[in-house]
């Protein structure tokens, strides 16, 4: 179980990288404004996947 919450934890750090360097090639305003809200949210999502995975 560890294992795997590791594995998506590292999943949604890669996403989130992905959708940081997005945001930044955007050119559009609420493109970029998009791209970074994902980002945020799978930044959230590994925070939470950490918290748990203490427990």
């Amino acid at each position: 179980m560890i294992e795997k919450l590791r594995e998506l934890k590292s999943d949604f750090k890669e996403l989130q990288r992905f959708w940081g360097a997005e945001s930044l090639e955007r050119r559009d305003e609420a493109g970029i404004e998009y791209a970074k809200g994902v980002s945020y949210g799978f930044k959230i999502a590994a925070a939470i996947i950490e918290t748990k995975k203490q427990k």
